[in-house]
């Protein structure tokens, strides 16, 4: 567990700050912001009815 948040927060850092990341760093983040965002998304989003 400890070595799977290392990952992630190495990741977070080559592609935030560094700006350096490969595809496999970018699919890894852009799916662990995702995921809370579409979370939100269906909550809270308004989506039109179809009457």
């Amino acid at each position: 567990m400890k070595a799977k948040l290392n990952i992630i927060k190495k990741d977070l850092y080559n592609v935030f700050i560094m700006g350096n990341a490969d595809e496999q760093q970018l699919a890894r983040i852009y799916i662990l912001l995702a995921i809370p965002f579409f979370a939100l998304l269906f909550t809270f989003g308004h989506f039109p009815s179809y009457k």
